[in-house]
């Protein structure tokens, strides 16, 4: 599907962009490899209350740990409940942050395009708990390539994730000194995903069916 912006959305939806990824949750990406029928449990325990079942080969992101039983967050459901960690298969890191909750050293890719900007990215990875974006690259005529993390794809809605491309975009945009520009997020097939190019009436935005 395809829709058109003008600078001034692009502009009023940066903040919701970055506070609704701030919504997912962290954690590995696990899948589950145990019988047809998992049972997701209210607590750490063969005793606890089953709270529902998750089919073998569903997804999972890891919330936390206690033991070898690992609290999860189903996708695409949003349950959570505990599973047992031999029933669990990792299929994605996080790319975690310290535990403590603070910023991580370094960049979070936007640094050569704007200070600012990556300082706010960095924020929003220490709530997130990972890195929402694995690579940025200029790839020439006018393009910008953000490769997400697979956590963040993977926990954020597609909402979230159109608005966090039109806030890359703003950037790009402002960076380039408002020449015509292109911003292509990819998803975790490094596939196009959301693509932003300038047309004659503005930013039009192209977002790819999975």
């Amino acid at each position: 599907m395809s829709a058109v912006y003008g600078a001034s959305t692009v502009a009023a939806l940066i903040a919701t962009a970055l506070s609704s990824a701030a919504l997912a949750a962290p954690g590995d990406i696990h899948r589950v490899t145990g019988a047809d029928v998992v049972n997701l449990r209210a607590g750490p325990s063969d005793e606890s209350n089953i709270r529902g079942s998750v089919q073998a080969g569903d997804e999972v992101i890891e919330l936390t740990r206690d033991g070898n039983w690992v609290g999860v967050r189903v996708l695409p459901t949003g349950e959570e409940g505990w599973i047992y960690g031999g029933l669990l298969e990792r299929v994605a890191a996080s790319g975690l942050l310290p535990g403590d909750g603070t910023v991580a050293a370094g960049d979070a890719g936007f640094m050569q395009l704007s200070e600012s900007f990556d300082r706010l990215i960095r924020q929003v990875n220490g709530d997130l708990g990972y890195r929402m974006v694995d690579d940025v690259v200029q790839t020439g005529d006018g393009v910008l390539q953000v490769t997400p993390t697979p956590a963040w794809l993977r926990s954020g809605s597609r909402d979230a994730h159109m608005m966090a491309a039109l806030a890359f975009y703003q950037l790009w945009k402002n960076h380039q000194n408002g020449r015509p520009v292109a911003l292509v997020m990819t998803d975790d097939r490094g596939e196009e995903y959301i693509r932003i190019a300038d047309g004659d009436l503005g930013p039009e935005l192209a977002m790819i069916a999975p």
